[in-house]
């Protein structure tokens, strides 16, 4: 993932800042430790400002709708006290200016607003958008005092810069580097030269406002070896290389582009995805990796507390499968009372052991025996042996059942979590896992549609958009796909007219996409199976999604 660079962050607020000046700070949220939003209203307009200070994540951008839902942004019943803080100093303030100083990844917003007696008062959100060192900091202009942060920085953090309330505020340490734009060509010249060092770290540890990144780009294009060590490339290499930089940070307005995976986006680079506007690059780009690492982190969250479930309904099964031995020793039981039963008028009382022919004649069972008891007292104790045994197999047998049964469902849930693509869908399987939690009415699931010559195919990934198709999107004729014997969704193609008998490349259609949202995906040859909606069931005090079938027709998807 691509971190932003200073450039960005002048163009951003440069495309912005008559929205700024003069915008009123109507609300504050801080939805985590390391996010803010500033909902801010000018020129009959309202947007969110959204600031995140991730050190994975940091950007600044104004949110649509749609990325705001990608960023899965949630509010605390109970504000944080930084939130606190800043709705006491800015809420209803006016935004005076908004200053990028130069070449740092540093947005100021400088604000006015009265205090409790009425005097006017000029304060400053300083948004550090610096890496690990990310932070977001109020400070009074007057005075320069810090009046909080979002965390504060200690001596043993930091020995340079500490940033608390209380303490006066100061800048980063300033970066010694050159700027290009006042360095000439002789020195550029004589600067690569002398170094044997990779061109873009010279040229990056060198001169503010170009990463390794943008250098990279810029030397690519330009056809020039970026690892090649400096003091090996050619006068004529170094001018076109300095021209080419002077020109692009001396850019009015940089035109910006996201590659159609959004691994990168860039202004040097021609990419597929075109953008004209730093915001929108900015919010798009990371809104998508927010999504991406938000929906990882609940998958696994979701995926630990149903593994570890699973795992212990495995081990237990493996310990009742153990039991099932009792069935032999049952029959055993039964056999040795039975035995001496038919033989009491043969047999003496007082032996500790006897051996007595089976019932077949072939072989003999050696039956021990206790002395003190009569034969009668002996054999009974052997029935009663056998009635506990018969009866821990049932147990057995039955927990096993059962056990089987939850480890499918199981199976199946997680499989669901793994193909899970939005927030909706994990939230949907969420609701229907953890049982300790508030059960709010969902919205009804948005179950993925597909079109194939004229025919609309569902495909249900979790086990409530299953239930929703077999309850309601269904009907009699309609044909349901499944992977045989694995997790995965379940396919339903619906057959318009009963008339109409669907050919071979749909039934094909249908069983590929069983195969691709099944276990199975990655395997070679996959048996799917299909029959029509009405042979399916589903039987009662079953989990949700789970169905029994008949008149299965089995495919073979290569």
């Amino acid at each position: 993932m691509i971190s932003i660079d200073s450039l960005i962050l002048e163009d951003f607020c440069k495309e912005n800042e008559d929205f700024f000046i003069g915008a009123k700070v109507q609300k504050i949220q801080q939805p985590t430790r390391k996010e803010l939003v500033l909902h801010l209203r000018n020129n009959f307009e309202s947007r969110k400002l959204y600031i995140n200070i991730n050190p994975s994540l940091y950007h600044i951008a104004f949110m649509s709708k749609e990325n705001e839902k990608k960023r899965c942004i949630s509010i605390p019943k109970q504000p944080p006290m930084f939130c606190m803080l800043l709705r006491k100093h800015m809420e209803g303030a006016k935004i005076l200016k908004i200053i990028q100083p130069k070449y740092e990844r540093i947005v100021e917003l400088y604000f006015e607003n009265y205090n409790e007696i009425g005097d006017r008062i000029e304060e400053c959100l300083s948004i550090e958008l610096m890496g690990k060192h990310s932070n977001i900091v109020l400070y009074n202009t007057d005075n320069n005092i810090i009046i909080g942060c979002a965390h504060n920085v200690g001596s043993e953090k930091s020995k340079e810069r500490e940033l608390a309330g209380g303490l006066p505020f100061v800048y980063p340490p300033i970066q010694k580097k050159k700027n290009l734009l006042k360095t000439g060509s002789p020195t550029f010249i004589k600067l690569l030269k002398e170094s044997e060092l990779p061109v873009k770290k010279v040229l990056s540890d060198s001169f503010l406002g170009f990463t390794q990144i943008t250098l990279e780009e810029i030397m690519n294009k330009l056809k020039i070896p970026s690892e090649m060590p400096s003091s090996l490339l050619k006068e004529e290499q170094i001018q076109i290389l300095f021209i080419a930089m002077y020109e692009y940070i001396s850019l009015e307005r940089r035109i910006y582009s996201i590659d159609s995976e959004f691994k990168k986006f860039s202004s040097v680079l021609d990419l597929p995805l075109k953008y004209d506007s730093a915001n929108k690059v900015l919010d798009d780009y990371f809104s998508f990796h927010t999504e991406k690492i938000i929906l990882k982190n609940l998958k696994q969250n979701l995926k630990s507390v149903l593994e570890k479930e699973l795992k212990k309904l495995k081990e237990s099964l493996k310990y009742r499968q153990k039991q099932f031995e009792n069935s032999e020793k049952a029959k055993m039981y039964k056999l040795k009372a039975d035995l001496i039963m038919a033989n009491l008028y043969s047999l003496q009382s007082g032996l500790k052991t006897v051996c007595l022919n089976d019932f077949d004649g072939v072989k003999s069972v050696e039956i021990e025996l206790d002395e003190n008891l009569s034969l009668i007292d002996n054999a009974n104790k052997y029935y009663a042996k056998y009635n506990k045994a018969k009866k821990a197999y049932a147990v057995a047998v039955e927990f096993a059942n059962e056990a089987k049964t939850e480890i499918a469902y199981l199976e199946d849930v997680i499989f669901s979590i793994d193909i899970a693509d939005s927030f909706d869908s994990l939230n949907e399987i969420a609701s229907e896992v953890n049982k300790d939690a508030e059960h709010k009415k969902l919205p009804e699931p948005g179950i993925d549609k597909r079109e194939f010559k004229g025919f609309t195919i569902y495909v249900g990934k979790n086990n409530r958009q299953n239930d929703l198709i077999y309850s309601k999107i269904s009907s009699p004729n309609d044909i349901w796909f499944h992977a045989l014997n694995v997790p995965g969704a379940h396919i339903l193609v619906k057959i318009p007219n009963e008339k109409i008998e669907p050919d071979g490349e749909l039934l094909l259609f249908a069983a590929n996409l069983a195969k691709q949202f099944s276990a199975s995906r990655n395997s070679g040859k996959v048996s799917v199976i299909y029959t029509k909606r009405k042979y399916l069931k589903k039987p009662q005090n079953q989990k949700g999604g789970m169905v029994t079938y008949k008149n299965e027709t089995e495919i073979v998807v290569p």
